[in-house]
């Protein structure tokens, strides 16, 4: 997280050292796919290194499937939005880029069809219903990456990679069923499964790897 962090505060810092006035220089706006989400993004540019941009997407996409007797959707965040810097070192269209990345939690779905065992206890559909759950981070979340971009006017492509520093979620898990009103030891299974769960999460859900490709258009 820390890595993320000093990427975004550099670049504030090489965005103070500009001179009082300084003008946009270049003005590019770009289609983009990838962890970002399928959207768009603009960016001004102040000189040869150094420029600004954001974006906004979203993701067209709920994972539906069913295991184990249990039907589940999940639903990624949607919209995406990001801003940040970025320095292109060698003046060129490689560039170090770091910012925020806002709107990344999850949420999901888990219809109990058959059986499911909560925190080891076997339950049956009519007794849990449904089960929602979501993944919820800080609003939040530094983002670091390298890549290249088109730059002047006209048409050119971009490429970024990198992390988004999420650090550890909040998983909130509810059931419509009747045993979440009625049986003590069900709610019981259900919080026991929400700590284990959100700690494996914790564990594994920190870093989000990040990959976008785009089409830009500099005016």
């Amino acid at each position: 997280m820390r890595k993320g962090l000093a990427a975004f505060l550099l670049a504030l810092a090489a965005s103070a050292a500009l001179p009082v006035g300084a003008a946009a220089q270049s003005v590019g706006l770009a289609g983009r796919a990838g962890m970002f989400g399928l959207g768009g993004e603009g960016n001004i540019d102040f000189g040869r290194h150094f420029g600004l941009r954001g974006g906004l997407g979203a993701v067209p996409l709920n994972v539906i499937g069913t295991f184990s007797d249990v039907d589940f959707q999940i639903q990624p965040p949607s919209p995406l939005g990001n801003v940040g810097a970025d320095i292109y070192p060698f003046g060129g269209h490689f560039r170090l880029s770091g910012g925020l990345l806002f709107s990344h939690d999850i949420s999901m779905t888990a219809k109990v069809t058959g059986t499911v065992k909560i925190n080891g206890n076997s339950y049956t559909g009519a007794q849990a219903g449904t089960i929602s759950g979501k993944l919820a981070w800080s609003s939040t979340a530094p983002y670091a990456t390298l890549g290249f971009s088109g730059r002047g006017k006209g048409f050119g492509l971009s490429f970024d990679i990198g992390t988004a520093f999420l650090g550890a979620p909040t998983l909130t898990l509810t059931s419509n069923g009747p045993a979440n009103q009625g049986n003590a030891q069900f709610r019981a299974d259900l919080a026991a499964e929400q700590k284990k769960d959100q700690e494996d999460a914790g564990k594994y859900l920190k870093l989000l790897p990040l990959l976008s490709f785009g089409v830009r258009w500099g005016i």
